[in-house]
């Protein structure tokens, strides 16, 4: 009997085995690209969707991911090229709109990346991201209770605290609230200290109050003694600069 059932228990997993099926070329495909996400190897997925234009595809998604790879690989022209045709065939998105308030960014218009940024968030976007993008572009033009509020939403929706922290932070410099910032920095570096930006801002807080020999010390190890001394002249330069001003 225990015979007969185990015949039986290796039929059934022999049928099933029959029934598994190899993975089709478009899973394999897939499943490279997903690989190629995870390493940022942007080269990788801009030549994967060039090839799928080069066979023919009109699809906007493939277009829009393909002006994506182009961002973040660092060619704004491109990425541009991709925006503007799609907006042109009448592709409206958050994520499009998003994308292209980054790429005004990096061409440094501002407040046509504010202008697209609110624009996203009209149009359906609840990220996180969306709105430290948002504050971070209120705080180059000097908006800083607007970029208060949109970090202020940020953390609302579960963003990263070191990033928000960190551009509170900005806000507080660029105010010449440099203690504040200092107060905002110190616990965020003790909870991450491998992080080389809230590092190089705090330290740059610290000058900016004269605390040259803690900056110092907090910058060792990352920069040269000459470097660290030449960021400290000149830090304290501008110091005394603002206060003169």
């Amino acid at each position: 009997m225990i015979g007969k059932r185990i015949c039986l228990i290796g039929l059934a997993l022999s049928v099933l085995a029959g029934c598994q099926s190899a993975p089709s070329q478009q899973d394999l495909q897939l499943a490279d690209v997903t690989s190629m996400e995870k390493v940022n190897n942007y080269d990788g997925l801009i030549s994967y969707y060039k090839a799928e234009l080069a066979q023919g595809s009109e699809d906007p998604e493939v277009k829009e991911k393909l002006a994506w790879a182009y961002f973040h690989k660092g060619d704004i022209e491109s990425a541009d090229f991709y925006v503007q045709h799609l907006q042109k065939e009448g592709i409206e998105n958050p994520n499009l709109y998003q994308l292209e308030g980054q790429v005004f960014d990096a061409k440094n218009d501002v407040e046509s990346a504010i202008a697209a940024y609110v624009t996203s968030i009209e149009s359906g976007n609840t990220t996180g991201q969306i709105h430290v993008l948002l504050g971070v572009s209120y705080t180059k033009v000097g908006r800083f209770d607007e970029a208060y509020q949109e970090l202020n939403r940020a953390r609302l929706r579960g963003y990263d605290d070191v990033v928000v922290k960190n551009n509170i932070a900005m806000i507080q410099m660029a105010n010449g609230e440099y203690q504040q910032a200092i107060e905002t920095l110190a616990p965020v570096l003790k909870e991450d200290p491998a992080n080389k930006i809230v590092k190089a801002n705090l330290a740059i807080a610290l000058m900016k109050t004269q605390q040259i020999d803690s900056a110092k010390k907090l910058l060792k190890g990352d920069f040269s003694a000459e470097e660290i001394q030449s960021i400290a002249a000149e830090l304290t330069q501008l110091g005394v600069n603002d206060e003169a001003s």
